[in-house]
């Protein structure tokens, strides 16, 4: 009885040592642990938060490209264009317009019209939720956005697998979503994903080809790998901090003056 007394409290302290050790780890791991639950099963958040960078600095980190950009949404808060402009060489920036069938950015209204009120040329996202249906997301889009002469053609947001369907049906929503707004406006749009998802649904269907990539991609100090041998865009910092923002705001690379040029409506 005594052996088996002293074993039950040997266990529990190798227990308690065992939740100690948790407990300390998961407080200095949480950031990096919030930052990857929010990439993985949020919809559109930056967290870390980085220190004011000019755009210059990214410049001078690729200076092979010439056009350099960011896209934002409502996490990005409100935004002081003026202040963003005036301090950062823009050349194009997105927003957010829509995310799922139900979802419309609550600061995308403001956000187009002050890129219009300072020229920057501009675009507009749809963030596609996989599990809801691909129709009623497009027609949510086409019902928020009207293009003007120079603005950027749509952009289809695809970051996620879905739970309920299978990659082939995942492919038909997707085609389904371009092919709405495509008649609608008139314009082939574009596709943003991350590499790893390209790699795995999108290269190897023809069904694709047509549809310029944007590509999310963080690693590499030269071009993406794995990529057409033109992507359009490049978003190759995701915590990039601009005076004019006070959250961390991705940073983007447009592949050319010619894409730049064609694929404006």
């Amino acid at each position: 009885m005594a052996k088996r007394r002293k074993g039950r409290g040997g266990k529990f302290l190798w227990v308690v040592l065992a939740v100690a050790i948790v407990a300390v780890g998961g407080y200095f791991s949480f950031p990096y642990l919030k930052k990857y639950y929010n990439r993985f099963f949020g919809d559109d958040q930056n967290e870390e938060i980085a220190a004011v960078v000019p755009m210059q600095t990214y410049r001078e980190m690729y200076p092979q490209y010439n056009l350099f950009g960011i896209d934002v949404s409502e996490y990005q808060g409100d935004i002081d264009w003026a202040t963003l402009v005036d301090k950062n060489k823009i050349d194009f920036a997105f927003v957010r317009a829509t995310a799922g069938n139900d979802t419309k950015d609550k600061n995308f209204s403001e956000n187009w019209r002050q890129l219009k009120r300072y020229n920057v040329p501009r675009g507009a996202y749809h963030y596609y939720r996989p599990n809801e249906n691909s129709s009623e997301q497009a027609d949510l889009f086409v019902s928020t956005v009207r293009l003007e002469k120079g603005d950027f053609v749509p952009v289809l947001d695809i970051e996620k697998y879905s739970k309920v369907q299978s990659i082939t049906s995942l492919k038909n929503g997707l085609l389904n979503w371009l092919s709405i707004v495509e008649n609608y406006y008139g314009v082939v749009p574009i596709i943003y994903t991350y590499s790893n998802f390209y790699e795995k649904v999108i290269t190897g269907d023809k069904r694709f080809r047509k549809y310029p990539i944007w590509i999310a991609h963080y690693s590499e100090k030269e071009n993406p790998k794995k990529l057409p041998s033109e992507w359009a865009f490049w978003q190759f910092c995701e915590e990039g901090r601009l005076e004019g923002i006070e959250t961390n705001v991705d940073i983007d690379i447009c592949f050319s003056v010619e894409k730049f040029k064609a694929l404006r409506k």
